[in-house]
This record gives C-alpha cells, sequence and structure tokens, in this order.
C-alpha cells in the first residue's frame, strides 16, 4: 500500500468513527444517564454525592421537597414528596403496593416506571390505578410466563432488567404535609416469596469515569476529551450488555458496530486504533454541541411544550434533550411540561429584568390536578434566594389575584415590596418550567402567557 493509500486508510477510519461518535451520543446519551444515576443513587461510594439513594432494590422517601442543595437529579420539581428505587428484575420480580387513593382525600401521586432508555413505561397512581390501591408485580423481559406471584396481583412487564421508580406525591405547606407524608407511607417495596434483593446490574457496579455526567464533564474539563469519550462509550457498551436495546434500534446498533462500538462488558477503549478514537472523540463533542444547541428554541419561542415525552420510539434527539434538561420526564397523559428559554419579546430570560406572567379571568392552565411553574439556574438546578420559593403555582400559600379574577405572577432577582406571587431569579440567565399533572384534553391547543419584559434589559442596567 502506498503512503497515499495509507493516509486515506486512516482519514476513513477517522471519518467514520466521527459520524458513528455523534449518531452513539445522541442514541446512547439516555441510557448512559440511567446507569451512571443508578450508580449515584444506589453505589456507596457515590451516595454522599445524591440526596435520593437506596440500595439496589429498596426503596427511599424523601419526607422533604427538593431545594437548591439537592444536586444529583436536573430540574426536579418543588411541589412534591418523591418516593424512589432502582430495581434489578435480573433479581427476580418485585412486587409495589399502591396506595389506595380513597383514603387519602384523592390526593395527586403517581408511581412513574421508567426502563433503562428512559421511557415511562406505566404510571400506578390516581390517574391510572383503582380507588382501593393495586399490587402491581414488576417482571422483566426475560421472565417465564407462568413464574409464581401472588394471586391478584396486576403484572407490568418492564422492556428492560433495570427499572427506576420515581414517585411522586403532591405537598403544599406545612399543615398539608402530615397528610402527603401519611400516603408515601403506603407505598411499599415486597419482593415475592422465595426472592431476596441482589447485585446492581455489571454496567452500574462498574461505572467507569466521574460522577457528572457526559455533557458537564465536558464542559468544565475540554482539555481531557479522550478520557470523557472513553468513559462515555466504555459505559454505554456495558450498558448495552445489560440492558439491550429495542429491536427497532438494530440499524443503528449494526452502524455503531462499525466502530466497534457493540454490546459487552470486556469493551476496552485503549485497543481501539487511534484514527478511530480520534473520530469517535471529534463525533462525541458534535453531538454534545448539536445537543446543547437544540435545547434552546431555535425560534425564539416564549414557551417550547412536547406533547410527546415519556415514549420516545425514534425520536432520539428528544429522548436525549429530555434526558439532559429533565429526566424521568412523565408521559404526555399523566403531565404536560412547558419550558421556556425566551421571553414575550423573544430575549433570552435574565433574571436582572423584571418579569410578569399574567394568566387572564377564567384561564388557568387546564389541568385535573394541579400545575406550577418552577425557575432553574442556567446549570439546570434549583436556584438558591432568600425566600426559599423555587415553584409557584395554583397551590401556593397566599397567591393573590388580580381584581379582575386573572392573576399575575412576577419573576425577577429584586424583590418587589410584595412578595406574594414572586418567583426569585438569579441575577442572569434562567429558565422555567410549566408542570401541567393530569391536563385536560384543551391542553394542547391552551397558549401559555408569555414572561413580559417590563422595561427593556438594557436601561435596567444602564450606568
Amino acid at each position: 500500500m502506498s503512503a497515499h493509500d495509507d493516509l486515506m486508510a486512516v482519514d476513513t477510519r477517522r471519518a467514520l468513527g466521527q459520524a458513528i461518535g455523534l449518531s452513539a451520543f445522541v442514541w446512547g446519551y439516555p441510557l448512559v444517564e440511567s446507569v451512571r444515576t443508578c450508580a449515584l443513587q444506589t453505589m456507596a461510594e457515590h451516595q454522599g454525592q445524591a440526596s435520593w439513594h437506596a440500595p439496589i432494590d429498596r426503596i427511599h422517601h424523601r419526607t422533604s421537597v427538593s431545594t437548591d442543595r439537592d444536586r444529583d437529579v436536573v430540574t426536579p420539581a418543588n411541589d412534591l414528596l418523591y418516593t424512589t428505587g432502582w430495581f434489578n428484575l435480573a433479581n427476580g420480580p418485585r412486587l409495589l403496593r399502591v396506595p389506595a387513593s380513597a383514603a387519602h382525600g384523592r390526593r395527586y401521586f403517581v408511581l412513574a416506571l421508567y426502563d433503562a432508555w428512559t421511557n415511562n413505561f406505566e404510571n400506578p397512581g390516581l390517574g391510572a390505578s383503582p380507588p382501593d390501591g393495586e399490587l402491581v408485580a414488576l417482571v422483566g423481559p426475560g421472565t417465564p410466563p407462568d413464574v409464581a406471584l401472588p394471586a391478584g396481583a396486576r403484572v407490568v412487564r418492564s422492556p428492560t432488567n433495570l427499572v427506576w421508580l420515581i414517585a411522586r406525591i403532591v405537598v403544599g405547606d406545612a399543615a398539608d404535609q402530615p397528610a402527603a407524608l401519611a400516603l408515601q407511607q403506603d407505598i411499599r417495596l415486597e419482593l415475592p416469596p422465595g426472592t431476596d434483593t441482589g447485585q446492581a446490574p455489571a454496567s452500574v457496579l462498574g461505572w467507569q469515569g466521574a460522577p457528572e455526567d457526559t455533557v458537564a464533564a465536558l464542559q468544565q474539563r475540554a482539555q481531557d476529551l479522550e478520557a470523557i469519550a472513553g468513559a462515555f462509550f466504555t459505559n454505554l457498551c456495558r450498558a448495552l450488555a445489560d440492558q439491550p436495546a429495542p429491536a427497532a434500534d438494530a440499524g443503528l446498533q449494526e452502524w455503531c458496530a462499525r466502530a466497534r462500538i457493540v454490546p459487552g462488558a470486556a469493551f476496552d477503549w485503549a485497543r481501539l486504533d487511534a484514527s478511530t478514537r480520534a473520530g469517535l472523540c471529534q463525533g462525541l463533542r458534535e453531538g454534545v454541541a448539536l445537543m446543547l444547541q437544540a435545547s434552546h428554541s431555535q425560534v425564539s419561542r416564549p414557551w417550547a411544550a412536547s406533547y410527546a415525552l415519556g415514549l420516545y420510539g425514534s425520536a432520539y434527539m428528544v429522548r436525549a434533550l429530555t434526558a439532559y434538561k429533565g429526566l424521568g420526564a412523565l408521559q404526555t397523559r399523566e403531565a404536560v411540561y412547558a419550558m421556556g428559554d425566551f421571553d414575550g419579546q423573544r430575549q433570552p430570560l435574565d433574571g436582572r429584568q423584571t418579569y410578569l406572567m399574567r394568566f387572564e379571568a377564567g384561564d388557568l392552565p387546564p389541568v385535573q390536578a394541579f400545575w406550577s411553574l418552577t425557575l432553574y439556574d442556567a446549570d439546570r438546578f434549583l436556584f438558591g434566594n432568600a425566600i426559599g420559593r423555587h415553584s409557584i403555582g395554583d397551590r401556593t400559600p397566599g397567591l393573590q389575584p388580580d381584581p379582575d379574577g386573572g392573576l399575575t405572577l412576577r419573576v425577577s432577582h429584586a424583590a418587589p415590596a410584595d412578595t406574594s406571587n414572586w418567583l426569585p431569579a438569579p441575577a442572569g440567565p434562567f429558565y422555567v418550567i410549566l408542570r401541567m399533572y393530569l391536563p385536560r384534553e384543551e391542553v394542547r391547543s391552551w397558549r401559555i402567557p408569555p414572561l413580559m419584559p417590563l422595561t427593556p434589559l438594557a436601561s435596567t442596567t444602564a450606568g
């Protein structure tokens, strides 16, 4: 082979690795995030960095709402109590006791179940379970159909052996908390007779790299691209061995295999040739940049609402974006999320400005359960503030309606004289999420009021 032919071969391998690296990142990022989060929340060496933690096949009741101090899951809601747990159904079926909503005043709650690819495949709770509760038997994709289970249990088959439970219970002020906690205590995990807890999947036990996600690692340590890419692709290959891709993704998996990105615990980044590694590194960098660009509305719309979250099919970028900005999103029939990055004048939201969000009389969010507006700092976590308020909504104590029956919310860094309807913001970029639980059908055509700036930002910062 001539020197020219040899150079062309090297360039081809790098180009192929670059193309595969980009697509493998967008496709595999949610799976890797699931494994990372599971390791963070279940493994002893990471639990000091996680506020939601319990060993595998156990559940953890959080008895207080999320605050800015919670840093292990991005974009948490602030008006919910959470119960979480990771189950490895390769250890055997797991039984979930779903509370009786009738015994708890029809309080909103949901026991959301997610597979390893972040699909919200089942939602026992107020909207889907009988009023007197139920027993759900969770079985894995390989569990025999004749496995012994308690009589009367509703069998739910997970697409993957790794399952994440995120139970949500609406809670109001301190006076409301005891009733919410009573419902939470009725959420129980049980093991069928003859089974016991076991180990986490091998990809969780062998998690590679730092505890932060790939995007944050690359933003903070861009000079370590080789190590970050090596850890990502190692974790992806190991996770694919534990939690196989859906059959519909066979073509993508075959494409990734051309750069040796294949399911297997024995994947060794260092054994890939230098050109392929360089291409995969570049592809990962471009995949991250593409996702970050797509994470903001490209047309500067005040609101971007999706009605196809929770179950993604082949919408790989939507799934990746959701894992990045809101890991653990619910199906649309359970909740609708509207994300706001821009104001009503199509300018990026900035807390140095003061914004008003006005709901006309009789035109509040169309929900059967409740709604709330939550604010996040640029790092995707809740913003710490003097009054400890991270969200505002129909259950906020002391909320003051307008004289005509409408409702105006105020969002700013500077505190107003009357803080009843105020949502504090950082003195810089931020974004908001409007959550609507058990939405009515008309939510698809309902117009969300924009955040309108009181004055141009330039005039508020001049001088």
